[in-house]
């Protein structure tokens, strides 16, 4: 097919798509500044290419046919292409300057190393500056971005995004070797080493209740780091997040205990800041990264 013949059926796909989502014709015509005899003599047209009815009218307006859902399926993918192309185009060859991020360890270490891999390829001169700590900064136009765990109640902070992070209990190959794999949670209770985490008593209830039955609890520690480098040690089981826990090599993943948890965190940034192209495709390519962890 030459690039002419292309461009015409990528039109009718396109007037077929607007009409499809809007619902009418006349209002997809109005929405992209088109001649409603135009878009609707497009549609016709893709319809003959077709030999199909992609569309059909009812009291709610303009209805797909099975036919039509399938054309639609392959229009958005086209749609999604086109926005790639323009969003790359624009975006991979002129965005450059900082990004101050604060995050905790553990987010830092569960979450963000995992979203990042191949940011720096597409926005080689964006520079994230990556500030781990405890506490979380007091005020929030001192970063452009955080990750929290508690949801931000500033006036000035806008919510980006919304994720849960999961976690389960992991135990070393060494110490298993040495101690055997827990038969249950009772069994881990009574007969097993625990490490555990500071505040994830406080965290959750279903974690206090089984912490506050184990007889071993042999190292408590507030940093994340120290607790996997005690699991990895083989000095007891420990609960750490699964994105983490999973690519530990010589860690084992007690999914026969049945135990897992999840705590929600936010990506927040200052009203100020939240559109900066920089800060935009650094979201966009974070939220990208999360749908596949």
């Amino acid at each position: 097919m030459r690039i002419g013949d292309k461009l015409i059926l990528i039109r009718r796909i396109f007037c077929f798509l607007e009409t499809a989502k809007e619902g009418a014709v006349s209002k997809a015509a109005l929405k992209h500044g088109l001649k409603q005899s135009n878009m609707s003599a497009a549609i016709r047209e893709l319809e003959d290419k077709t030999k199909c009815r992609l569309l059909t009218r009812t009291s709610r307006g303009m209805v797909m046919t099975d036919a039509g859902k399938k054309v639609y399926e392959i229009a958005c993918n086209i749609d999604k292409a086109v926005c790639d192309v323009d969003e790359l185009s624009l975006a991979k060859f002129n965005l450059s300057g900082s990004i101050r991020l604060w995050t905790s360890d553990a987010l830092a270490a569960a979450y963000l190393s995992a979203c990042l891999p191949g940011f720096y390829q597409l926005y080689p001169d964006v520079h994230i500056d990556i500030i781990c700590s405890i506490e979380s900064p007091n005020v929030l136009y001192e970063v452009d971005l955080a990750l929290v765990f508690e949801e931000p109640r500033q006036s000035s902070a806008v919510v980006l995004m919304k994720h849960d992070l999961k976690f389960g209990l992991f135990a070393s190959m060494d110490y298993l070797s040495h101690n055997g794999y827990p038969k249950n949670l009772t069994d881990l209770q009574e007969n097993h080493k625990l490490c555990v985490r500071d505040n994830f008593s406080a965290v959750w209830e279903e974690w206090k209740n089984l912490q506050d039955g184990c007889r071993h609890i042999v190292a408590s520690t507030n940093s994340s780091s120290m607790l996997m480098q005690l699991t990895r040690d083989g000095i007891g089981v420990a609960l750490h997040p699964m994105s983490i826990g999973l690519k530990e090599q010589g860690l084992v993943y007690l999914d026969k205990l049945d135990f897992t948890l999840s705590h929600p965190f936010w990506i927040v940034s200052h009203i100020d800041a939240k559109d900066q192209p920089k800060i935009r495709a650094l979201i966009n390519y974070v939220r990208e990264a999360t749908s596949q962890l």
